[in-house]
């Protein structure tokens, strides 16, 4: 058997294993729009449009997890028959009644922990990339100073006059797939996200609109902060929707 054949049956093989699932997603009322469909198994993800619909690759025996902030999640474990209808999925919507919630086994956060370790990725963020944390010298003097004291006014102005533009789900996914600082490490040992809840974290930070200026360099401090403060809302919100599960 030629090389030939052998590349045709890779390909085949693969073609077969690897194969598109379509499906829509309802809510209680209509079409639900925006929510999450993430492939656990091969890391893969995609989000419904505006009429609910999605489609994203998976092979058998894969897992798929569909995640909002605002319903409950949905995992659904793929067979053969999926590839061969639109697969109808039902989200349930979060309730948020209180309840009686034991947070004594839930992990708190370590100031200690999280400040060594942020110490040393921010040590060794300096050492990789320097011209983030300190402006070059200036070769023309002071005139120049004065000149790009006027453009950074000017500058000020016009983004005062530019609305807002919010983080997405979208733009912490790529922040945490593509930077030093804020990892997956960060998220499951710092701020105690399970690793099972980190798309649906995302979700819940999406909502909270930060401007998108907190992206950059020098605001990274300030992002941090927030998602402190997110994380903590977030685990007592999981904390009472579990609560409210094992009641029913």
């Amino acid at each position: 058997m030629n090389n030939f054949t052998w590349i045709l049956l890779f390909i085949f093989s693969f073609s077969i294993s690897a194969q598109n699932i379509k499906g829509k997603i309802y809510n209680e009322k209509s079409t639900a729009k925006n929510i999450g469909v993430f492939n656990l198994t091969t890391k893969n993800y995609t989000y419904t449009n505006e009429e609910g619909d999605f489609t994203i690759e998976a092979s058998t025996k894969d897992t798929l997890l569909f995640s909002s902030a605002f319903y409950k999640p949905h995992q659904l474990i793929v067979e053969d028959k999926h590839f061969k209808i639109t697969n109808v999925i039902e989200l349930k919507t979060q309730v948020n009644t209180l309840g009686t919630v034991n947070l004594s086994n839930t992990p708190k956060f370590n100031p200690n922990k999280y400040q060594a370790n942020l110490a040393m990725q921010i040590a060794n963020d300096i050492k990789n990339r320097p011209y983030l944390y300190s402006p070059p010298p200036n070769p023309q003097g002071d005139l120049t100073l004065l000149i790009d004291f006027f453009k950074d006014l000017f500058k000020s102005k016009k983004m005062k006059d530019t609305p807002p533009v919010p983080i997405t789900y979208k733009n912490f996914y790529a922040l945490f797939n593509t930077n030093a600082i804020f990892t997956e490490n960060l998220l499951v040992n710092d701020l105690n996200i399970e690793r099972k809840n980190i798309p649906l974290f995302f979700d819940y930070c999406d909502t909270k609109k930060l401007n998108d200026n907190l992206l950059k360099p020098e605001n990274k401090m300030i992002l941090l902060d927030s998602l402190i403060k997110f994380s903590r809302e977030f685990k007592t919100h999981i904390a009472e929707t579990d609560c409210i599960l094992i009641k029913d």
